[in-house]
């Protein structure tokens, strides 16, 4: 009996020592293309600009105006920009846009006038153009079937510049022409917008925006006998901007991601 026992025993005892074979497995890192995180842009629009208001040294010191209107006409736009994206949702920008010329209407009534039963009126016309740069940032809210929403806001600086405006009193017969000039101001911009993916590196880009130009200023009149008197401001210049353009991305990055192979 014990011999068999022992015989038994070790008959069995291989399998106690026995290990299920396991394959080896080798990680390696592949690398996955993501969005591109530079980016060109090009775009047109156009502007919807309107002023607060006018004034020149007559009108403050003549204590009796009133201003009746102040309109711009729209004009058209057109920009370039270079932006990289920080991280998933948030991206960076700097721009550079001419904003075409655009045409001034303006008109103010004062009562110590001799002329029209003591009301006069003085009709102030002009062109305005601008150069407009901006660093703007974004967030891209989210992602449904290739369309991403946006919204950003944006900092930099206008440079506005007044040309061919007149000051005309018909019923009095006065006649002033003023001096081209020049302003460079603080400029800041809202936008919201949405992008299309035409494919992976490129985007369709449709926006509206925001932007405050600061003041523009003219130089001074001459009046056409002979006399001068200081410039004309229009204060506070801001705009509705409607654009659209195209967003191309380079420069892809990686994403490591680890992989399995036996």
């Amino acid at each position: 009996m014990g011999q068999t026992a022992t015989a038994n025993a070790a008959d069995f005892e291989p399998y106690k020592s026995y290990k299920p074979y396991k394959p080896s497995v080798e990680t390696v890192r592949a690398p996955v293309a993501r969005e591109s995180s530079v980016y060109l842009r090009g775009y047109i629009g156009m502007t919807n600009q309107d002023v607060d208001g006018f004034t020149n040294e007559v009108i403050q010191n003549g204590g009796n105006f009133s201003i009746v209107q102040h309109d711009f006409d729209s004009s058209p736009l057109i920009g370039l920009g270079i932006g990289t994206s920080l991280g998933h949702r948030f991206r960076v920008d700097l721009t550079g846009e001419y904003r075409g010329a655009a045409s001034f209407r303006g008109l103010d009534t004062f009562s110590n006038c001799a002329f029209g039963g003591g009301i006069c009126t003085n009709e102030h016309t002009g062109t305005k153009e601008e150069w407009l740069f901006l660093a703007n940032g974004y967030w891209d809210i989210a992602t449904f079937r290739g369309i991403t929403p946006y919204v950003g806001a944006g900092v930099g600086f206008a440079v506005v510049t007044l040309d061919n405006f007149w000051d005309v009193n018909l019923l009095a017969n006065g006649l002033a022409f003023a001096d081209s000039n020049t302003e460079t101001n603080f400029a800041w911009a809202l936008h919201a917008g949405f992008a299309y993916d035409v494919s992976d590196a490129l985007k369709l880009d449709v926006a509206y925006r925001y932007v405050e130009t600061g003041d523009g200023v003219t130089g001074s009149y001459t009046s056409f006998d002979g006399q001068t008197f200081g410039p004309t401001t229009l204060t506070d210049i801001h705009s509705h901007d409607i654009m659209v353009g195209l967003r191309w991305g380079f420069g892809s990055e990686g994403e490591e991601h680890h992989v399995a192979y036996k």
